[in-house]
């Protein structure tokens, strides 16, 4: 599990915004985890993946 900043097309991440908020408080919108494939050159020593981007939505 993770957060992916950048490597997301702007029509894929227009796709996760429309998602249903699960809870919402003054400075946050939480919503559900949404499951990715995506490619990455390797681990980082905290075990981390190291330059992550999108390959598409998992099924």
């Amino acid at each position: 599990m993770g957060v992916m900043e950048l490597g997301v097309p702007p029509k894929e991440r227009a796709k996760i915004y429309r998602r249903a908020i699960v809870k919402e408080t003054d400075d946050f919108a939480y919503v559900d985890p949404v499951e990715v494939r995506v490619k990455f050159r390797n681990y980082t020593k905290a075990g981390l993946l190291r330059l992550p981007s999108f390959n598409g939505w998992c099924d």
